[in-house]
Order: structure tokens, then C-alpha cells, then sequence
């Protein structure tokens, strides 16, 4: 039942995305939450 539902994967898609390293948007993520929260707080002193 279970393979009778699965979608047919595209084939430049490899069968398990694993990343091995941290990706450059999760530190680009985590910059801009630092900034914004730097910027949260001295707007109010």
C-alpha cells in the first residue's frame, strides 16, 4: 500500500537530502533574528 502511494521522485533529486554542514541561509536566518532583536531593544532605551 505504501508504494502505491508514493510519487515518482524527479531524477536530479537524490533519495535523501542530508546535509552534512550548516547551510548558508540558517546563518543568514540567525544573523537578521539577531539584528532585529539588537534593533528591538535599543529602540526602546
Amino acid at each position: 500500500m505504501d508504494s502505491e502511494n508514493k510519487k515518482q521522485r524527479p531524477p536530479h533529486v537524490p533519495e535523501e537530502n542530508v546535509y552534512k554542514s550548516i547551510h548558508w541561509t540558517i546563518i543568514l536566518a540567525y544573523a537578521i533574528a539577531a539584528l532585529a532583536i539588537y534593533l528591538l531593544l535599543s529602540a526602546t532605551t
